[in-house]
């Protein structure tokens, strides 16, 4: 079965909420703006009900708001939200690295390396997109090999919220390259198996940009 095959296969609301997180986060779509059910039917050339259904789903992720009388808005983040996704980040993500350091072998070394060269090409085209993608892709493939279904199924549940937030971290870095290095230098790390040092570097890499926003009030928005 090629990709095809699996795009045919997936249902027609789910392929356009993946096309509408896709544009939230590439920020096409801005947060607070209100989603129209016709305007979106004419834009995808489907039926409202099709519509609703891609809403139904964005809002279970907690990307959109249902608001009584008004419509349907993309949810607004707030520092206070990054604060939130951080702290959950961290209790799920050290577990499950450390967890993961028994596990890992010289494939999926192998298969890290070869995320990494990615990101790196990523960072020289200035493609801070693609590098996002990737650098979800990193963790969530140390995070599968952890051996405890209920954390990989936490994780995944919060996978969308971190993404959204983390579309807007070039606000942050000094360059596409700095990200990059933190994730090589995790990845030594990782080599290393040093479960104190992959403890420390991974709470630093995922409380950077808490560290850069703290200056803003609990409610201020990303933008």
């Amino acid at each position: 079965m090629n990709d095809n095959d699996q795009l045919l296969i997936k249902p027609l609301g789910e392929l356009i909420a993946d096309k509408l997180k896709e544009d939230i986060y590439q920020r096409k779509i801005k947060f607070g703006s209100r989603l129209i059910e016709t305007d979106l039917a004419v834009r995808f050339d489907v039926s409202r009900s099709t519509i609703r259904e891609a809403l139904r789903i964005l809002e279970q992720e907690e990307l959109v708001i249902s608001k009584a009388r008004k419509g349907t808005f993309v949810a607004k983040f707030t520092n206070k939200d990054l604060k939130e996704l951080t702290e959950v980040r961290k209790l799920i993500e050290v577990k499950a690295f450390l967890n993961a350091l028994d596990h890992l072998q010289k494939n999926h070394y192998e298969d890290l390396q070869h995320i990494l060269f990615q990101m790196e090409q990523a960072a020289k085209d200035n493609d801070w997109n693609t590098l996002v993608e990737l650098d979800m892709s990193f963790h969530q493939y140390v995070i599968q090999l952890c051996g405890n279904s209920r954390i990989i199924k936490i994780y995944e549940s919060i996978q969308t919220q971190v993404r959204v937030y983390m579309a807007h971290l070039d606000q942050y870095y000094s360059s596409p390259t700095s990200y990059y290095r933190e994730h090589k230098d995790l990845y030594d790390i990782l080599l290393e198996k040093d479960r104190e040092l992959v403890k420390k570097q991974l709470e630093n890499h995922i409380e950077y940009v808490e560290e850069r926003v703290l200056h803003l009030p609990d409610d201020e928005e990303f933008q």
